[in-house]
């Protein structure tokens, strides 16, 4: 009896076996960026993120304009534009522009390791009259605040305070 109860229960562990192996939800090998390269030290040519954000901003005349707060990056890894942040005090009051990653020009600090500060052939007053930088977020909620019947909502945005 022990026997045919341990036979029966094989029998209904070998059938269920397939289904138990199996993935919840595998992902399709066409969403995963699959690469074997793996940079193991940065090029002159190079800048990390950290020394752009939070890098001072001037015009060719010296003028400081502000501060890269931000950067926009596309789907491939590439930089497409850079927010600088111009006036406020501490990132409160302070306005978001965004201009291409290509306008920049960028000074080596003397060490040639990191960045001393960043040229912008515009002025203060330029970034001044230019329209504001609004990221997903800031648009989604406009677009809320504008439907009819719904609650308003303020976007605010998140600045970081300069170093």
């Amino acid at each position: 009896m022990f026997t045919r109860h341990l036979m029966m229960s094989a029998a209904a562990f070998c059938v269920l076996a397939p289904a138990l192996a199996q993935d919840a939800v595998a992902p399709s090998s066409s969403a995963l960026r699959a690469t074997g390269v793996f940079p193991i030290r940065q090029d002159r040519s190079q800048w990390l993120g950290s020394n752009l954000i939070g890098a001072t901003v001037m015009s060719a005349s010296n003028e400081k304009i502000g501060r890269i707060a931000n950067l926009v990056v596309n789907d491939d890894g590439a930089v497409e534009a850079a927010v600088i942040s111009i006036g406020g005090v501490f990132g409160l009051g302070a306005k978001d522009v965004a201009v291409t990653y290509k306008s920049l020009n960028i000074v080596r600090n003397t060490s040639s390791d990191g960045i001393d500060h960043i040229v912008l052939a515009a002025t203060k007053n330029d970034l001044r009259q230019a329209a504001d930088f609004k990221t997903l977020r800031e648009q989604k909620a406009e677009k809320m605040a504008q439907r009819p019947g719904s609650t308003r909502v303020v976007p605010v945005k998140m600045t970081t305070p300069p170093p």
